[in-house]
């Protein structure tokens, strides 16, 4: 189910129930199926579903690797999954991907970065803050995600332009006010449930919704 998601062959109809299955199921995948489990996730938008995964604790997470002092990847998710494993694996390190793609989401949408999308999924986390390297320079993000507010401050290297939206969360409402550099901004969200920050060039921006 999970890589049909992911690749983009299940019917709009069934995302729902496909969805609810996954859910279900949890991690029971590989940890390099976890790759396409995560990206199926983000892509269906489901950020809060997506943070309890990379956030879990039990046998079957990332913690437990770090629980059992790994300094790099397994092969498996436990010795008792795959007793001859070896603990050099990057095909376990999705996070070092998901996190930059989707959870901060800063990804190319022309070769090389000279337009990209800025497209935080953030879920629950009250501060994000990442530098995110590209062949035109690092792309510096940083999120505060209060109930009062949400805001992100994104510097965008030169010789590029990004697509900025921000998640609707559940504190929007018809009072709520978008603000680009101080500048109040139309609030439109669109089709896929984000506000909509429009088409950004190279500088420093700070957006506001309040």
């Amino acid at each position: 189910n999970h890589f049909a998601l992911a690749l983009g062959l299940v019917p709009e109809q069934h995302i729902g129930s496909v969805l609810k299955y996954i859910r279900l199921r949890g991690m029971a995948c590989s940890v390099y199926a976890a790759q396409f489990l995560m990206e199926a996730i983000y892509e269906a938008g489901e950020d809060d579903y997506a943070l309890s995964l990379l956030t879990k604790e039990d046998e079957r997470s990332w913690y437990n690797m770090v629980r059992h002092n790994a300094t790099i990847t397994y092969e498996a998710w436990d010795d008792k999954f795959k007793p001859n494993q070896d603990w050099n694996h990057a095909w376990g390190a999705a996070p070092a991907n998901i996190i930059p793609r989707y959870l901060v989401g800063i990804r190319p949408l022309e070769a090389g970065f000279e337009h990209m999308s800025i497209a935080p999924q953030t879920s629950t986390l009250e501060q994000v803050k990442a530098l995110v390297p590209t062949m035109r320079g690092g792309v510096e993000v940083e999120i505060s995600n209060t109930p009062k507010n949400y805001t992100l401050k994104v510097k965008i290297p030169a010789n590029t332009t990004a697509e900025v939206s921000l998640p609707a969360t559940e504190k929007l409402s018809d009072s709520s006010r978008l603000s680009i550099n101080g500048r109040k901004c139309k609030l439109r969200v669109l089709p896929n449930n984000r506000i909509d920050c429009g088409n950004l060039g190279s500088g420093e921006w700070l957006i506001r919704l309040d």
